[in-house]
């Protein structure tokens, strides 16, 4: 733009210019408007650019609380696991089952056995002093 702005400031002062330069000078609004019209553009582009980046932001935050919603789901679900096995190594709960007493089904004492060493190996024990 510069260039062909010193080619209009020459051909004003009546220097003459080759046919080259002649056309550019001929084209300099063309020119003008096409700068402006790819700042537009560029700007344009920026905003999407902005857009399109606030967006991916988004969806990774939704993503990591969905992720992190589903962990605690799991969680959840192991410690209510945890719960109920940990329930079959109390004696009280052991006579209910082998008795079918207090809403327990009636449970075999080797399957009630079964029970309660999968809640032995799967419960950790608690330290009540912590």
């Amino acid at each position: 733009q510069l260039k062909l702005e010193d080619y209009k400031d020459r051909l004003k002062k009546g220097e003459a210019l080759n046919q080259d330069q002649l056309e550019a000078v001929e084209k300099y609004d063309e020119v003008v408007h096409n700068l402006e019209f790819a700042k537009e553009l560029q700007k344009t582009f920026s905003g999407l650019s902005q857009d399109l980046l606030k967006a991916q932001k988004k969806a990774q935050r939704r993503e990591s609380l969905l992720k992190l919603e589903a962990e605690k789901k799991k969680l959840r679900t192991i410690l209510q696991v945890q719960y109920v096995l940990q329930n079959f190594t109390q004696e009280h709960v052991q006579k209910d089952f082998k008795g079918g007493v207090n809403g327990a089904i009636y449970l075999p004492s080797k399957e009630l056995n079964y029970l309660i060493r999968f809640a032995k190996l799967t419960c950790p024990e608690r330290n009540e002093n912590l």
